[in-house]
């Protein structure tokens, strides 16, 4: 199944057409807000209405319609992004946590957010699973989400977290989003790899994971000890013998250079030994066996060498296998990518609702406006990266419309239009210039908000002179 995400009043059709209220009209007004935030992306929800009176009246009357939850709305959004991976044959479930915070009125009823009891601002702590075509890198949609409010009572407490039964921490998130997809994914379950970085490094969470017989990927922070020999993880990976170098380009961030890294791989079936502690329960966690995959940087010189222990439930036989497991942990960048499209792209964290209950509605609506944004980027990175001759490359109009690519060309270019149709890579390229694009890293590859950007002043002029011409 494909999603036709250049649409947006197809594409909110396909996402929020399945949120079950029990008035049709309500599942109407939803999908309305959902185009019209798509088409103003970034806009408040009041922008968005473009002055008219009565998508204002209808938007903010569904936020306070008590009979709409934002379990609701994140229910049928959920539910369209597993009708979309029911075609993949390996799915990555990316999982990852952020923060939400405001700091107008509506914070006193919310939590906290940070490490300081009295911070000013407060807001949800957010885990949220992306689903992930891992042959096609491209993302599917959201499939879970967890919020909560933090509270004061509990502040200063970690100390504790020893003798807190594992069903009453925040470690329960990454089981938590695991049942979701139980729930939403129910046969093709077994194509689903859960993708997790050093935070999900619970035992308990492994435990289940290898006892549900599931698949994961998780980034190793704990050196633990091994069953077979009383050694510890980390120190008998560096003993295993190599099975093979790749190489990957760095690209230059902050004060960091650009630089091409040679990354040697490790790898070692293992059986972890459960922690000692105090807590009620832990007769039932036995010993689990998975595989260890040691990927490090033997660069000489690198300021900060790359090292990455993954713990998994995938076999590791050989390079080819190992490369393959790496690459899958190298798209975790993409729910990074996700957290800056919602929070900063779409501007969830801009939101002033007085109420908890309509900010909250908001705060579920925007997460798949902000996936459709990443959507678009690939969309259009996807096509206009073709390593194929110039004359073998696909035209642009696989990605815009006759009107669409002469406004372009005619934005971009400073020459006639060619009598040959310029191929998709050149529009790529020419919507990431119109965005302000200039490959200042030499990557050829333009950033989710600088593609939004091109996209939506290109669509602005040919919106601007399709009323020119009626």
């Amino acid at each position: 199944m494909e999603l036709d995400i250049e649409n947006t009043r197809t594409w909110s059709e396909f996402v929020f057409s399945q949120c079950n209220f029990k008035d049709k009209r309500l599942t109407k007004r939803l999908i309305q807000i959902g185009n019209q935030l798509s088409l103003h992306t970034g806009s408040s929800l009041l922008s968005s209405c473009e002055g008219d009176t009565s998508k204002i009246e209808g938007s903010y009357r569904l936020l306070r319609n008590k009979r709409v939850t934002a379990k609701q709305i994140g229910s049928g959004g959920y539910k369209a992004s597993a009708a979309l991976a029911k075609s993949a044959s390996t799915l990555l479930a990316i999982e990852d946590s952020t923060s939400l915070s405001y700091s107008h009125e509506v914070r006193k009823e919310l939590g906290l957010t940070g490490k300081h009891k009295k911070a000013y601002q407060r807001g949800y702590i957010v885990h949220s699973t992306l689903l992930v075509d891992a042959d096609k890198e491209r993302t599917l949609g959201l499939v879970a989400q967890e919020r909560w409010c933090r509270e004061e009572s509990n502040y200063g407490k970690s100390q504790n977290r020893k003798q807190i039964a594992y069903e009453s921490k925040e470690s329960m998130k990454w089981e938590n989003n695991t049942l979701h997809l139980e729930h939403l994914l129910e046969e093709h379950l077994s194509s689903v790899i859960s993708v997790c970085d050093r935070e999900a490094d619970i035992y308990e969470y492994l435990h289940y994971k290898c006892l549900m017989e599931q698949r994961f990927l998780v980034r190793a922070q704990h050196n633990r000890l091994l069953k077979m020999d009383n050694s510890y993880l980390f120190n008998k990976l560096q003993q295993e013998k190599s099975l093979g170098n790749y190489t990957i380009d760095i690209a230059q961030k902050g004060g960091r250079k650009k630089r091409q890294a040679t990354i040697e791989l490790k790898a070692l079936q293992v059986t972890l030994t459960p922690p000692r502690r105090q807590v009620e329960g832990l007769d039932v966690l036995t010993p689990i066996t998975l595989n260890a995959l040691l990927a490090q940087e033997v660069n000489k010189g690198a300021d900060e060498p790359l090292q990455w222990i993954l713990l998994t439930s995938e076999p590791i036989t050989c390079l080819e296998d190992a490369r393959t497991l790496t690459r899958y942990y190298e798209l975790r960048w993409k729910i990074e990518d996700f957290h800056k499209a919602w929070k900063s792209g779409v501007g969830a964290e801009d939101q002033r609702m007085q109420s908890p209950d309509n900010l909250e509605k908001m705060v579920v609506i925007l997460p798949f406006v902000a996936v459709r944004l990443l959507q678009l980027k690939e969309h259009f990175e996807h096509q206009g990266q073709s390593t194929s001759p110039e004359k073998e490359q696909p035209p642009c109009s696989i990605l815009l419309s006759d009107i669409e690519c002469k406004i372009l060309w005619k934005a971009t270019e400073n020459k006639e239009f060619p009598d040959n149709t310029p191929s998709a890579a050149w529009a790529y390229k020419a919507i990431a210039k119109l965005g302000g694009w200039n490959d200042s890293k030499k990557t050829g590859k333009a950033a989710w908000s600088t593609v939004w950007k091109g996209f939506f002043r290109l669509r602005e002029r040919v919106e601007g002179y399709l009323v020119a011409v009626s």
